[in-house]
This record gives structure tokens, sequence and C-alpha cells, in this order.
């Protein structure tokens, strides 16, 4: 008896025979021939049980013969089913997934590696600060002193800044001065920021009244000559205002207490500021709160400087005095270089700068009419300058001109007529000497302080190494104009400057040098009249008709100079 089996049964039959075939090492099962050669469709056959579906080699009880066509299986084991297309693709797309994964595995672990190695060698931000701090935070020190003695004393403008030595009468006066002390401290946290702090040591001149000190109690108080300390520099400066732009990549924004375009600048070209004081320095600061844009234009493959400069807006007030104006002041430096610079001043150069303000007074004061509007006037300076520069010699050619820029006291820095400082000479000194020189006061003021005063000079300067000596040559000659539109101006100067300096070490020099302050016109009287039209007023008491010896006599100095600095 045959019966019928599913096409599952035949498939499990298929397949059991197959595994038989391939791992039992006899089988009973026969094969019907057909022609017993290749390709011969024969029949296997098998005995199946209806009850479980088993197939069985052996017929036993309850077994039913199966047969199944040889050729039929033989191409199943042959060709094994192969899966659908989208079947392949979805396996290659799994292969791909592997792969993609694989890498990103293998990058994850290096990245993870990395991330370990950084974390293993990273600083703690503080100590990353501290370790670095040395080399973000500069300390430099400089200090300037001299021995001065002055065969012939006068009246005139300060030689240094805080030297004051008597007026006329007093030849052969001598002292020790300290002329600069600072420490210079500049801080940059950041590589486009640079902070600088500089406090300087002065002379304190200006006395103060004694205090009462409780019911019946008093002391005595005193400033005058005391040494003090004040803020000399104290700014900001942003070194990365034109960044990208190689031609400017060296200039900077500074905001605060700093130094002003020109007097600074000119002291570096000169290099002996630490014997005289350059022109402009004479009647006006060194430094003043403000904002300026400046620093070199570079050209080329050599980055030559052919454009230095420094134009800011400042405070009227220097940093030695309180601000009062309600306008501000202008200054502006321009330094060409038609042949390129190697540094700084290095070759020929034409220097231009120009300064517009207005008296440092409060608007009300500005306000209110007077016969002498010196203070309360526009002020303008100019200055021209041709200077050629090497390694081991300077030569400078400078024009001045200013309008309501010298005031008496400029002319009278130093020392002066005590009526100029609302002060009265000794009682001891006879009567028509005092009554004249008050005149003379007077006379100062009205010819300089008038509100439409101008002044003029022409200076040269310059120094020479002494070829492989630590030794060099420097000179500074100036004819000062304190009030050109005045026919012949008794208060016209020159002052000369020549000495030798001895280069100690990198740190140190010092120089000997001989300084006057010359009154060239003749000694002279001074008509009433024509002082009147300037508005000179008589003092009381005086009735001549002119002003009598209205020239001062020379000053000579004579200087030894101590310079400090790192």
């Amino acid at each position: 008896m045959r019966l019928k089996v599913s096409f599952g049964a035949r498939a499990f039959a298929a397949a059991t025979v197959l595994l038989t075939l391939l791992w039992t090492p006899r089988l009973f099962a026969q094969v019907a021939s057909g022609g017993g050669g290749p390709g011969s469709s024969g029949e296997l056959h098998l005995f199946v049980d209806p009850n479980t579906g088993q197939l069985f080699i052996k017929p036993g009880p309850g077994r039913v013969p199966v047969s199944l066509p040889v050729s039929a299986l033989g191409a199943a084991l042959a060709k094994p089913p192969q899966p659908p297309a989208q079947q392949q693709q979805q396996l290659q797309q799994v292969e791909q997934r592997q792969q993609a994964l694989e890498a990103k595995t293998q990058k994850l672990e290096a990245n993870a590696q990395k991330t370990a190695d950084q974390v293993t060698q990273m600083v703690p931000a503080w100590q990353h600060y501290v370790d670095t701090f040395g080399s973000r935070m500069y300390i430099g020190a400089q200090f300037w002193a001299d021995w001065a003695w002055y065969p012939h004393t006068s009246y005139g403008p300060q030689l240094l800044t805080q030297i004051n030595p008597p007026g006329p009468g007093n030849g052969g006066y001598n002292s020790i001065d300290i002329t600069r002390s600072y420490i210079n401290a500049f801080f940059n946290p950041t590589d486009d920021w640079i902070l600088r702090i500089t406090p300087n040591l002065y002379r304190q001149l200006g006395g103060a009244t004694n205090q009462g000190y409780g019911a019946l109690g008093g002391f005595g108080q005193t400033v005058s000559g005391n040494y003090s300390w004040r803020l000399k520099y104290g700014y900001m400066q942003y070194t990365k205002i034109f960044q990208g732009v190689d031609a400017l990549s060296d200039d900077s924004l500074i905001v605060g207490q700093q130094p002003e375009p020109l007097v600074p600048w000119e002291e570096d070209l000169y290099g002996f500021r630490y014997v005289n004081l350059v022109t402009w320095n004479m009647s006006m600061a060194s430094t003043f709160p403000g904002i300026t844009l400046q620093g070199p234009i570079r050209f080329g493959e050599q980055r030559l400087q052919y454009i230095d400069y420094n134009v800011g807006v400042f405070d009227e007030g220097s940093f030695h005095a309180l601000e009062q104006a309600d306008t501000k002041e202008a200054m502006a430096r321009v330094s060409v270089y038609p042949f390129g610079a190697r540094w700084r001043y290095d070759g020929l150069g034409i220097t231009t700068f120009y300064d517009w303000g207005w008296g440092n007074v409060t608007p009300d004061l500005m306000n209110l009419p007077a016969d002498l509007k010196g203070p309360q006037s526009e002020i303008m300076r100019l200055a021209e300058i041709v200077h050629y520069t090497t390694d081991t010699w300077q030569i400078a050619f400078e024009y001045d001109w200013g309008r309501n820029a010298w005031s008496p006291g400029n002319q009278f820095s130093a020392s002066g007529p005590a009526q100029i400082f609302g002060v009265e000479p000794s009682t001891e000194v006879p009567s028509y000497i005092v009554l004249n020189q008050a005149a003379w006061a007077n006379l100062s003021n009205a010819l300089m302080n008038n509100g439409r005063s101008y002044q003029q000079g022409l200076n040269v300067f310059g120094h020479y190494v002494l070829g492989d000596t630590p030794f060099t040559l420097f000179g500074w000659a100036e004819q000062w104009l304190p009030a050109t539109n005045v026919k012949v101006d008794p208060f016209d100067f020159i002052r000369l400057v020549a000495g030798i300096s001895y280069q100690y070490n990198e740190y140190v020099r010092i120089a000997l040098d001989y300084q006057s302050i010359l009154y060239y016109h003749k000694q002279m009287a001074f008509p009433v009249s024509y002082a009147q039209t300037f508005g000179w007023t008589a003092p009381t008491g005086f009735t001549g008709s002119t002003v009598p010896y209205a020239v001062a006599p020379d000053q000579q100095t004579v200087m030894l100079n101590f310079e400090y600095a790192f």
C-alpha cells in the first residue's frame, strides 16, 4: 500500500536522506536502477511511518514504502537553492554596516586613548598660571640722579625735571638731585593685552598750613621738598587691533595714562633725556590720560618701517594736574622714513607733530571776560624734525611753532620772581628793587600770557660714539622766542648743552656736561607805553616810564649725571 505525503514531508525526507548518506557508513535503502549509468533516473525506496511522518531505510511494523526519484535528489544536492536577489542585497548592506561599525569602533578607541593621555598630562589651570607667571610679568626700574654746580644763577626754565636752583645772586650754589625714580611693571596675561603700571618718585613743592590738634594743641605741617610717589603711567595696550593686516600687525590701541606722541619719542631719538629736557617738554607734560592708536607701518619682504605714527585724544590736564576743562586735547605725530628703517629711528626720517587744545580751566571760568586770557585760550603746538640716525651717530634739526603755548610758569619753571607766584620777597630787600621786580613780573605775564602770543624755536641736537670706546659726545643747541609778536622780547634765550657720556655697562651711564640759559639781548629798559598794548598793569607804587633791567642774567651750570636702568 503506497500513501501520499505532503511537500513538507518530502523535503524533510530529502534532508534526512542527505544526512543519512553523509553520516551513515552503510545505507540499506534500495535504489531501483534505470540503466545504471550517470544521469539514470532510478528511484530510492524508503519507508515512512504514517502516524509520525518519520522516514526509515528499513521496513518495520506500521511502515509504508515510499519511492523518491534519484535524479531530483542529486540535482538538489549538486546545486543548493540560491537566496533571492533582495536577500543578497540585504546581506551586502549588513556586511557594509558591519565594516563601517568596525572602523568607527577603531577610531573611537584611538580617540579614547588620546583623551586618556591628555587627561593624564593635564595640569590644573592655577598650576599652569603659576608656572607661566614669570614669562608674563616684567619688572624693571629707572633711576636718574645728578650733582649740579651753578657758577652763575638766574631766573629761567628747568634744565631737568625736579631741579629748582635759586635765582640771581646765588653763584656757587650746588645740589644733589634725584630727577627720576621709576618702577616699571608690565603684565601680559594674554598675547593680545599688556598692562603697564609705573609709579614715579618726585619732589613735592608747596607749603601747607599748620594744623590745630584738639582744644589747645597743634602741630606744624609742610610738604615742601618731600619726595613723594605718584602714578606716571597706568594703561592697557591691545596689540591685535589690526590682526590680519600685515603692514599694521605691530600697531596697538592704548587706553589710560600714557606717554604723549612727541616728547617721549623725541627723548628716545636724542638718547640723553637723563641730562636735559627736550624742547616742548619745557611747556607740556610727557604724560596724559587718553586714548591713542599708534605703531609702525611696514612693507616688503624685509618688513622695513616706512611710517611710524601716534594719534590720540587726551585730557587737557596732564598726569600731574586735575582735569577741569570740558574740552579735550588732540595730538598727532607722523614720522616718515622714505628709504625704510630697520629699527625705529634708523636712517633718514621726517617727523611732523601737531597739538591742539584749550586751557585747563572749568567752563564757568572760560566764559568770564579777562584782559589776559592765557589760561582760557586756544593752544597749539607744532614741531617739524628732520633726523638721521645710524648705529653710531645721530643728528636732528627741529623747528617749533606755538600759539599761547608758553607762559611765565614755563619761563620760570626752575625759579622766577616771587611776585609771579604770588609770594612777597623778603622785607630785607630794598623796596625799589622789590617794586622793579614786580613791574618786571607783570611784564612777563603781559607778553606771554595775553591769549594772543606766538612762540618759535630752532634747535639742533645729536650724539656721536667715539669709535669702539664706551664714550659718546652729545649736544643740544636751541634758540627760543617766547613771544614773536613782541618787537624785541627781553625773555628770548638760547639754551646750550654739551657733554660726554661714559657707558659703564648695559645698565649704567655717566655724563659730564655743561648747560646754560643765555638771555642774548642787550640789557634794556622796556617802555611802559609799549607794554600796555599787551595788557601790562603797573604794580602799586610804580611810576616809571620804563621797566628797568628787563633782561635777566645768564645761568651757567656744570652737571655730573647718572642713569641706572634695567
